[in-house]
């Protein structure tokens, strides 16, 4: 192996590592800025980040070789507004590469709960940030230094937005800091992607995703601060548990940590380069971090053939590019990680949803012929909303893991706020448009074939009967086919109440010491069955009390689609979690399901057992012969328990804080929130036929069971399997922008205008730069999707 490669001799001058260096220790330094975790967002900048980066910003100043990385612009936009006086000094420090960008988000995102528009909108919102303000970074490095877990189709998001390089800490079967009572020894776990890394010794390497999108990719495997402490003493820096620690600075002790740091690196690297981030959350930036390196070289290289330098996680990654040829192709799901966090509190989810679908809304409205001449300022009335939706992506504001006084106090009300405002535009741009004609109060509702004894249900449609009994709780305790197949024998729709001593993050099976054991379920309790009809369908009420808490359910059957659709209303009591539990009397493997950026397939069981997997709106669960979908209106988690038949999904959530054995805290998880108001938790299901072979309208079934307020349809596509999930003014360049996505890559794609005509066209990236011109004749734009995401730009 050549131990340096002509291709980086350039970057290796800059940073004055020796041709000849064997081993080379990359420190980067940043500081992990949560937007609203523990404190508001106003708390952490005034107490933590304005000091953090004056300190920083002194110290690139006074030492030109220095590096501090920034991983989001959400906190550098609020020191911007509150120190014009550093504008000039900002700029040149982000344009010499002093201040280095390591992601174009607004924030650090989860990337397993928002959806993939939401997702690429944060990307591109901090990209123009920059660019608006002449900051000329415009990284291929998007860095998730902390989310828990990422989604499986991350290289094909990353890639649609001009990403081709991505770094992240947690990822499943890990062992972390402060996170579990057990010892080290039990981890990795089996069959986990942290195994799967560990014992192909190595932390970089080629993530490719199952539609074969790419990125060169790093992983954290000594958490993301594992260089914090390299001139102090203790335990840890950070600022929730700065336990006991003093400055060590001499040069024994930090030639000690350097060395060390290298001896647990170099076991896991196949190049000439180890990354040793220092960046825990809100640390302080270091005092003279290049002396200490400098001193480290002068004193030691010699001896030891080992480099350390301060550079970027971005110069790190390019320095390994070159020897991509001997790095392994990973095909990873980095999950479960933690899986408690993708149903806990359900209700902020559903705004950060709403709020992006109206601001999607808002756009295409003005795109509208009466509305074009108004669209610029629509953009600047959008323009805050746009913000609040991306910064919902935050990894402690989406998924929920922030405590109540957070919650209530900043993150709803953000949300709440943003959807009034959004309103107001909508309405003001809809003046003038037909509404559609509301169905007339006596209208004929269809005759639907059905019969109630006062014990039983039976429902006929021309896709199934079902039977539902009063005895049982108003479950399904037969559904099946019309040529008389039992697709469900055993009591099914149930309401399944568990004691879950988890919290905002975790289940409480995830860790040593959790409770998650049955408490409850509805079929074990009689229940008066109320049978309405309706226009949407044989309404089917009861009511439940479990835990304490009234639970209301209903389910709608229709003549014209064979999926049940239903609803579970209420609150699970404090510490309680309740699902909806189905018996489909068949066995299913792999399980396929939407995720942010592409569809994956999963097994039933890892890491834990259940294994409750995240899910977008679509699960298929596959069998030889016949299988079932699950579909949801927003994100949740759904698992199937071979072993005892049952499918599950998360309908209502209210576990208050991790304890191991009922009282013992889990240090990483120190958040306590409580769910204060109810949730309709929406929900359907079908049988379909088996295999794999489903067809893609699958995954467009859930917008049609669940409607929502349409958009115009300025444009169209010629395939079912695509979707067009955005039509916009551009923000970069000019004309319209076209966002298609579909669940794997299609191929050809015929994209066709309904509202204006159509001169030129341009495949640009999500950040809106063009990458090449596109064919088009008389409006129609053709296409090759490659992947699952395509921009295409229209003039």
């Amino acid at each position: 192996m050549t131990p340096h490669p002509e291709a980086t001799a350039a970057l290796r001058d800059k940073l004055g590592i020796p041709h000849d260096a064997p081993h080379v220790i990359i420190f980067a330094e940043s500081s992990h800025w949560d937007p609203n975790w523990m404190w508001t967002s106003d708390e952490y900048f005034e107490k933590l980040v304005k000091p953090n980066l004056d300190q920083a910003i002194k110290a690139l100043r006074t030492q030109p070789r220095r590096v501090y990385s920034v991983e989001c612009m959400f906190f550098l936009r609020m020191y911007w507004d509150a120190r014009p006086d550093q504008h000039e000094t900002i700029r040149t420090l982000v344009n010499n590469g002093q201040l280095r960008i390591t992601n174009s988000g607004v924030t650090t995102a989860d990337t397993i709960l928002p959806s993939t528009e939401a997702l690429l909108r944060d990307l591109l919102i901090g990209q123009e940030w920059l660019r608006e303000r002449g900051l000329n970074q415009e990284p291929s490095l998007a860095y998730f230094t902390d989310s828990f877990g990422m989604s499986p189709a991350l290289p094909s998001l990353l890639n649609a937005a001009g990403f081709d390089r991505t770094a992240f800490t947690r990822v499943d079967g890990m062992s972390a800091m402060g996170s579990d009572w057990e010892p080290a020894k039990n981890f990795p776990r089996p069959g986990s992607t942290a195994e799967t890394l560990e014992t192909l010794k190595t932390t970089e390497f080629i993530w490719r995703d199952m539609n074969g999108a790419e990125v060169l990719a790093h992983w954290n495997i000594f958490t993301y601060g594992q260089g914090d402490m390299i001139a102090h003493k203790g335990m840890a820096r950070l600022y929730l548990m700065p336990f006991p620690y003093r400055e060590a600075r001499s040069d024994r002790d930090v030639a000690g940590k350097i060395e060390g740091y290298a001896r647990d690196l170099i076991p896991f690297s196949r190049t000439p380069y180890v990354f040793c981030p220092i960046g825990f959350d809100f640390v302080e930036p270091l005092d003279d971090l290049v002396g200490l390196l400098d001193r480290y070289n002068e004193n030691h290289y010699a001896e030891s053939g080992l480099w350390a330098v301060n550079a970027g996680l971005d110069d790190f990654l390019a320095l390994v590019e070159p020897y991509r040829a001997q790095l392994p192709v990973v095909e990873m799901d980095p999950n479960p990680y933690w899986t408690g966090f993708y149903t806990a509190r359900p209700l902020l989810k559903q705004r950060a949803y709403e709020l992006t679908d109206a601001l999607i809304y808002a756009e295409a409205l003005s795109l509208l012929p009466q509305n074009q001449a108004s669209a610029d300022r629509v953009k600047e009335e959008l323009a805050p909303s746009w913000w609040t939706s991306a910064a919902s992506n935050h990894h402690d504001l989406i998924t929920g893991t922030s405590p109540d006084e957070v919650i209530y106090g900043e993150s709803f009300p953000w949300l709440e706020e943003s959807l009034v405002e959004v309103a107001r535009v909508i309405d003001r741009l809809s003046e003038g448009l037909d509404e559609p004609e509301p169905a007339p109060v006596d209208a004929a509702l269809p005759d639907y074939d059905f019969h109630h004894n006062g014990q039983t249900l039976t429902v006929r449609t021309p896709y199934y009967e079902a039977v539902l009994s009063e005895r049982h709780g108003g479950a399904i305790t037969r559904l099946t086919s019309p040529d008389g197949e039992a697709w469900i024998t055993e009591p099914s729709n149930d309401l399944v109440s568990y004691r879950d001593s988890g919290g905002l993050w975790r289940m409480g099976h995830e860790f040593r010491g959790g409770r998650w054991k049955v408490a409850e379920a509805a079929s074990r309790t009689p229940a008066t069955m109320t049978v309405e009809a309706t226009p949407a369908g044989l309404a089917v009420h009861t009511t439940h009390h479990l835990n304490g808490e009234t639970i209301r359910r209903t389910t709608w059957f229709r003549d014209d689609s064979p999926a049940i659709r239903c609803r579970v209303s209420g609150k699970a009591a404090a510490g309680y979690t309740i699902n909806v539990r189905l018996y489909p009397g068949l066995a299913f493997n792999p399980l396929h399901m939407d995720a942010a950026g592409g569809v994956v397939t999963r097994p039933p069981t890892r890491v834990y057992d259940p294994t409750y997997w995240a899910f977008q709106h679509v699960a298929h669960l596959e069998g030889e012969e016949e299988g079932m979908a699950v579909l949801q209106r927003y994100p949740g988690a759904i698992a199937y328990q071979p072993r005892d038949g049952w499918v599950e999904l998360v309908a209502l959530r209210n576990a208050t804080k991790e304890k191991a054995w009922g009282l013992v805290p889990i240090l990483a998880n120190p958040a306590k929130g409580e769910v204060r108001d109810p949730y309709d938790f929406d929900y359907a299901f079908q049988f379909i036929e088996g295999g794999d072979g489903v067809g893609p309208s699958l995954y467009t079934l859930p917008a049609t069971l669940f409607p929502q307020r349409e958009a115009p349809a300025l444009f169209t596509v010629n395939r079912e399997d695509v979707t067009i999930t955005a039509v916009k003014p551009a923000w970069r360049g000019e004309g319209v922008i076209v966002r298609l996505v579909a669940p794997r890559a299609p191929g050809t794609v015929r994209l066709t205008s309904q509202s204006m005509p159509v001169e030129k066209a341009v495949l640009c990236d999500a950040r809106e730069r063009d990458l090449a011109d596109l064919t088009v004749d008389d409006d129609h734009v053709t296409l090759e999707m490659t992947g699952t995401i395509a921009t295409v730009r229209v003039m």
